[in-house]
């Protein structure tokens, strides 16, 4: 029990680092660089108390801190420079004076207890026995590196076709195969990091890959991305020649 509080200290207390910088730049999106940093503090911390001599929890830490460190650094680059993303300057307003008080509440600590839900393969690696590697473990590592690949490439695609067509719809690269292959992409990670945690003996721990699964799906992700785009005819048009999330690389060239 008191590994399991020590290891939630560790993205708690980066949570509220992250939101003292927050307010000092008076710019609440900064929790979105911390979320990837929040499962390295998790993993990290877990390893410290095991005093790395779990070799399956050491993998994990290998494989969150590329992952976290990657998808934060992505993050830090693109908001550079850029005022406060939309999103939480509509909260701002909506929240009027007691904005930060209750960002902290309604933004900051919920992103904290999002992170415990989805971290859940971390605890379950942690609190179980060291052994060797099976084949789940070569097969959650195979489809965490697809995903991270497949989410980086994405990412750089994405980026790179915004400096030369910004008001216009990505559809180059792996963004031609499905609307959301960042997403996609995220999937296959935690469910690389879910599949090494069901050999933990811990099977519970599978459910924080199908937590990810059901904010991106039906919260956080995709529908944020679909609303924005919603009165968009070429999105509309995008949107009804290319798959949601599964890539079709079957799909054929079609003009837009």
């Amino acid at each position: 029990m008191n590994d399991l509080f020590l290891m939630a200290l560790g993205p708690f207390l980066l949570i509220n680092i992250t939101y003292f910088f927050a307010v000092k730049k008076n710019d609440l999106s900064v929790i979105d660089t911390a979320w990837g940093l929040g499962f390295i503090a998790l993993s990290l911390t877990g390893n410290i108390l095991s005093q790395f001599s779990n070799p399956r929890e050491i993998l994990i830490l290998v494989m969150v801190l590329l992952w976290g460190l990657r998808l934060s650094l992505f993050i830090h680059s693109r908001n550079k420079g850029k005022p406060e993303d939309y999103r939480y300057t509509q909260m701002r307003n909506s929240w009027g004076e007691n904005a930060n008080r209750t960002a902290y509440f309604k933004v900051y600590l919920l992103q904290f207890v999002l992170m415990l839900f989805v971290g859940l393969p971390i605890f379950a690696i942690h609190f179980s026995e060291p052994n060797q590697f099976l084949f789940l473990d070569y097969l959650g590592f195979g489809l965490w590196f697809v995903g991270l690949l497949w989410e980086a490439v994405s990412d750089h695609q994405k980026s790179a076709f915004k400096k030369n067509h910004k008001h216009e719809i990505c559809d180059v690269g792996l963004w031609f195969y499905s609307r959301h292959p960042n997403y996609f992409g995220e999937v296959l990670v935690w469910w690389g990091i879910g599949s090494v945690s069901l050999l933990s003996r811990n099977s519970w721990g599978i459910l924080g890959s199908i937590f990810i699964n059901f904010l991106l799906l039906k919260v956080t992700g995709v529908p944020l991305v679909e609303a924005r785009h919603d009165k968009n005819p070429d999105y509309q048009t995008y949107k009804n020649l290319t798959p949601k999330l599964i890539p079709n690389l079957l799909k054929r060239k079609v003009q837009l």
